[in-house]
């Protein structure tokens, strides 16, 4: 905690964002910070395909999938990057997307039962439905990736 509050206190961006690190504070920052740039796809796509299909279950889980597989790419791309710098555990840059895809779709899977619980059950606004599972799932996510496919 203090090396990144330090970092944030010098405003070090490269010590932030860039240079290696093994801090696992550090690198859930990052993975918070590219994962809100994935949200922001994410949500975008899903908030113009709940505007094309209208209301219902049919139309929150397609929506969910198309702002999540938008989403997954972002995140795949930025978090090579920023965050996930060590090798996959995998050999191959198409078995570690497809690992990660793997990850997401569970995640998915997670995000469209939430979406459905909070907005059906719960009467939730799907628009605020959407961010608070994307933040459950958020963490999902990482821990998936670090745990199982990034030594």
């Amino acid at each position: 905690m203090r090396e990144l509050l330090e970092l944030a206190k010098k405003a070090d961006i490269r010590g932030m964002f860039l240079l290696p690190t093994d801090n696992g504070l550090i690198k859930f920052f990052r993975y918070a910070f590219v994962g809100g740039i994935a949200f922001v796809v994410d949500y975008l796509f899903f908030a113009m395909f709940s505007i094309i299909m209208g209301e219902g279950s049919v139309s929150i889980a397609v929506s969910t999938t198309a702002g999540f597989i938008a989403g997954l790419i972002t995140n795949f791309i930025l978090s090579k990057k920023f965050v996930f710098t060590e090798n996959a555990r995998v050999d191959s840059s198409v078995f570690e997307f497809f690992s990660y895809g793997v990850i997401g779709v569970v995640g998915c899977i997670i995000n469209i039962l939430l979406m459905l619980l909070f907005v059906n059950v719960f009467f939730i606004l799907k628009y605020i439905a959407k961010v608070l599972v994307a933040l459950i799932v958020l963490v999902y996510n990482y821990l998936a990736r670090k745990i199982l496919l990034y030594r």
